[in-house]
């Protein structure tokens, strides 16, 4: 090849390089911005025809979390608090609000940092590195503020994976149900890589996003620390078609748990029918777990 032949080459080279990670790391930013959050997605109390509060409680980096409590009538309830996906913020938990506290149960629904209400960049999402130490804050806030010392989680998807590295460092966390977490942020990136990129590409994309944010992707393999939940009571749940974590991912992490735990596979539901209408559907065996877990006589 002639010199003016090879450096055409390494242009064209360098130049689906730099397309490639750019666009990567452009579309990462586009998928994980919080969604705008317009004042009239505030409720009132009669939205839902259950009374709330406004909540807001500081994160230890000095932010302001804000939020929805419902209370239960009973002020010795448990409470429940959900944690949002990537690029959600607490109205994606609204759905499950009434029944839970038909059920009788306290409600939190809050927003990660950089969403909704809440301090922060837009832009910083990290994948459940820092949304993990929110639900820390949300923790606290119930266990200090309300004085409530019974508390389970729900999330879904990177808040799944955020209650359960909250949870195997917090033992206020008294019951999790985790609806399709991943493993590991490395490995929920590479099932997910484009077929046309190669790897060292992604691995850079990861190395900007984590340079931008100020996170490692070390803090985030649930998989490392879910058996640290043990012995309060774990459920995960899966879709049978979940194209973002297979199956055999969903049994690993299952596999990395200990007792007590439990596992749902939900056939024919995708990772995003898993939050709704999956968890929507199966709320009543879900406050059945949490009955069992918070309302024991051991409890």
């Amino acid at each position: 090849m002639s010199l003016n032949g090879f450096q055409i080459a390494s242009s064209v080279i360098f130049g689906l390089s730099v397309f490639s990670v750019g666009g990567s790391v452009l579309g990462e930013l586009v998928a994980t911005k919080a969604p705008i959050f317009p004042k009239k997605a505030i409720p009132s109390a009669n939205d839902l025809g259950i009374a709330y509060e406004a909540a807001s409680f500081p994160t230890p980096d000095g932010l302001t979390l804000r939020g929805w409590f419902f209370p239960a009538a009973d002020s010795d309830a448990p409470a429940i608090l959900y944690a949002p996906a990537t690029s959600h913020d607490l109205r994606s938990g609204i759905s499950l609000v009434i029944p839970l506290h038909k059920a009788g149960y306290s409600v939190l629904l809050f927003s990660y940092r950089g969403h909704g209400l809440s301090d922060g960049n837009r832009f910083g999402f990290t994948y459940g590195a820092l949304e993990s130490k929110d639900v820390d804050a949300a923790v606290r806030y119930l266990y200090q503020d309300k004085g409530i010392h019974r508390i389970g989680a729900i999330g879904h998807s990177a808040g799944a994976v955020s209650i359960i590295l909250s949870a195997a460092r917090n033992p206020l966390i008294g019951a999790v149900v985790a609806a399709s977490p991943y493993n590991s942020m490395q490995e929920v990136w590479e099932t997910n890589r484009p077929a046309i990129m190669p790897k060292p590409f992604l691995d850079l994309a990861m190395k900007l996003s984590e340079l931008r944010k100020g996170f490692a992707r070390g803090e985030i393999r649930p998989q490392d620390v879910i058996a640290q939940i043990s012995p309060r009571a774990l459920l995960l749940v899966y879709g049978g078609e979940d194209k973002r974590i297979t199956e055999n991912q969903a049994m690993h992490l299952f596999a990395a748990a200990k007792d007590p735990k439990r596992m749902w596979l939900v056939q024919g539901a995708t990772h995003a029918e898993v939050r709704n209408p999956v968890l929507d559907e199966l709320i009543q065996r879900i406050i059945a777990f949490f009955d069992d877990s918070l309302r024991s006589p051991a409890q």
